[in-house]
């Protein structure tokens, strides 16, 4: 299923990238369903795809989706030499049936925001849509069958406009529009009225392709399911017929020093010894367990970061208590083993360059005892000076992760010999010695919320619960630094992070250190998200999971990332806003539990009488 709007109903008047040819409904709004202006839902029945920027088929990845080459050697590489007949009977259907084609090659495509999905063959065609009279379906059942004809049948035809791919970002929405006010009533009249069926978040940002987010125009955003088929013209209809109610006409519906004793901000995190896992590790905080008692430093993340599997978990799982030997055998180290691996194979890739042929002069003479000019010995030493720093980085960096005791590496996170199975249902043994850890060793999981909801204390409603507590070994203590990747400004590398009291204000400029996406900025927006869970994506009539706070990346650049779950997000003057927990792929926002409800959420777990960001 294709990642476009299934079904948008534009705002009035239309704000955007709109086609020439687009119809303008009575109401003033455009109207589209699965890409195509004509407002059809009906799916064909042989999955032929017809849209207003792109045509073709048997099968199509979804858009927006992104060009992958033959690998080298593959027998289909010169299929489509200009030289050849095929070639030369492509480019015959093309000019024939008036398609105004820039290139055409054979290649993978798979959706950008699903990378897990299988690559899909295609002769994919660059052309300009010029008018909705060009017949581009036509033309892609002309042109596969002339592959059928040639044997070249798990090739499918894409006919496609490059305007199908243009990148739409999310910004907040200013407490100016007259939407903000009226937000709250007017997301429980939309949860009253629809079928949520599968849908997995209702938001509303501005919206569109603008990097300046002033101009997108504000936008109800409806997330569902992939497994979803529609219909969802009912559910646009009924979000238009809200907005229209409030008169909200202009709404559219829709480092190198890594491997240091002391633990980073931001930094890498991931299960021990496992080469499959790898997230965020936020920061310090500090908890008084009982009056009277030192402030005890604990490391944080984000529980299902630290969980195997989130797909067989559920909101019953319950948290881990202090104490409870579950956590005790969740084992962490930073930087992530992962991580890591990437690391050293680059470096082993560099080191086993060939090396050009006068480098290879230079050393060969050098190495006989023969004379070369100052330029070529300069050349020399700083190549082979390079080469052992790299080696000798080589070596500090598997010392760092290598253990002094045999440890079975968790290759796997979801087999058994995980000290937790996949339900977090019961403990499992494991039959070994005290261990002797590796350097890079950070600790067990203290305490943990598990998959819950919370009561905000801010607010009196539902939040996802999602922190992890880490036990860290005193050799690996440090501050809340923010310097991992770099100043960021003036005051905010030079004040001690302090929390956030309380909600910020809507489009407040926020920071995160994470482990993917390292150092972004992004802005607060003040309208909260509405989650709803879909069970087992089979449908249903889901109940509303949480209601999120959500920041949006600057510039058109992504907040979050995948691996950036625990980063603390924080203001320019240094104050610690909350933690990131999750994000939204077609939104391209990042979900957000604030400090408050965060503390408050330890404090009810671990039966600690305080929290703080760690001094």
């Amino acid at each position: 299923m294709s990642s476009t709007a299934l079904s948008f109903a534009s705002s009035v008047p239309p704000v955007g990238t709109e086609l020439p040819w687009c119809r303008i409904s009575p109401d003033g709004r455009l109207r589209s369903s699965r890409g195509s202006s004509d407002d059809s839902e009906e799916l064909r029945g042989d999955s032929w795809v017809v849209e207003d920027l792109r045509a073709g088929g048997p099968t199509l990845a979804p858009v927006p989706s992104t060009t992958m080459p033959l690998p080298p050697g593959s027998p289909y590489m010169c299929m489509l030499d200009a030289r050849k007949e095929l070639s030369k009977s492509i480019q015959a259907i093309l000019q024939r049936s008036g398609v105004t084609a820039t290139t055409f090659t054979l290649c993978y495509r798979r959706c950008v925001l699903f990378l897990n999905d299988h690559l899909v063959p295609t002769l994919l065609v660059v052309a300009e849509k010029k008018s909705p009279d060009e017949d581009w379906l036509s033309v892609s059942r002309e042109i596969y069958q002339l592959l059928e004809a040639n044997g070249l049948s798990q090739f499918n035809v894409e006919i496609c406009d490059e305007r199908v791919h243009i990148q739409k970002n999310s910004s907040p929405v200013p407490s100016s529009d007259p939407i903000y006010p009226l937000w709250d009533d007017v997301l429980e009249q939309i949860l009253n009225s629809i079928d949520r069926s599968f849908v997995l978040a209702i938001e509303c940002f501005r919206y569109g392709a603008n990097l300046d987010g002033d101009k997108n125009p504000t936008t109800v955003i409806v997330t569902v399911a992939r497994s979803s088929r529609g219909p969802w013209k009912d559910t646009r209809e009924a979000i238009v017929s809200i907005l229209n109610r409030y008169n909200l006409h202009h709404v559219a519906d829709l480092p190198d020093t890594a491997w240091n004793n002391q633990m980073q901000v931001g930094l890498s995190l991931g299960i021990y010894q496992s080469r499959h896992s790898s997230f965020t590790f936020g920061g310090w905080i500090e908890i008084k367990q009982e009056e009277g008692s030192a402030w005890k430093r604990l490391g944080l993340t984000c529980y299902h970061s630290v969980h195997p599997d989130l797909n067989t978990a559920s909101m019953d799982d319950r948290s881990i208590y202090i104490h409870n030997p579950i956590g005790k055998r969740i084992n962490l180290e930073q930087p992530s083993l992962k991580d890591t691996e990437s690391v050293l194979k680059d470096m082993k890739e560099e080191l086993g360059q060939k090396p050009p042929s006068c480098f290879t002069a230079i050393k060969e003479n050098i190495e006989n005892g023969g004379d070369v000019s100052p330029r070529s010995r300069t050349l020399y030493d700083e190549i082979t000076a390079q080469a052992a720093e790299i080696s000798d980085n080589m070596a500090r960096i598997e010392y760092f992760h290598r253990s002094s005791s045999p440890w079975q590496p968790y290759d796997d996170l979801l087999l058994s010999h995980l000290p937790i199975n996949p339900s977090m249902g019961h403990f499992v043994t494991r039959e070994t010695n005290l261990p002797t850890y590796s350097p890079s060793y950070a600790g067990y999981v203290y305490a943990a919320s598990g998959y819950r909801q919370m009561v905000s204390s801010i607010r009196e409603e539902k939040r996802r619960a999602d922190w992890a507590l880490i036990e860290v070994p005193k050799t690996r203590h440090s501050n809340n630094s923010l310097l991992t990747y770099g100043r960021i400004g003036l005051y905010i590398n030079n004040l001690d992070l302090q929390p956030f009291p309380g909600i910020p204000e809507e489009n407040t400029q926020v920071y995160k250190l994470g482990r993917s996406t390292r150092r972004t900025k992004g802005n607060f927006s003040g309208l909260r998200s509405v989650l709803l869970d879909t069970p087992d994506n089979r449908g249903g009539a889901p109940e509303v999971k949480s209601l999120e706070y959500a920041v949006t990346g600057s510039s058109g650049w992504l907040f979050s990332g995948p691996g950036d779950s625990g980063a603390l997000v924080f203001d320019k003057y240094a104050n610690c806003i909350g933690i990131v927990i999750s994000r939204n792929t077609i939104s391209r926002v990042s979900y957000v539990t604030l400090l408050p409800d965060l503390f408050d959420d330890i404090r009810r777990v671990t039966g600690a009488v305080d929290v703080r960001i760690a001094e």
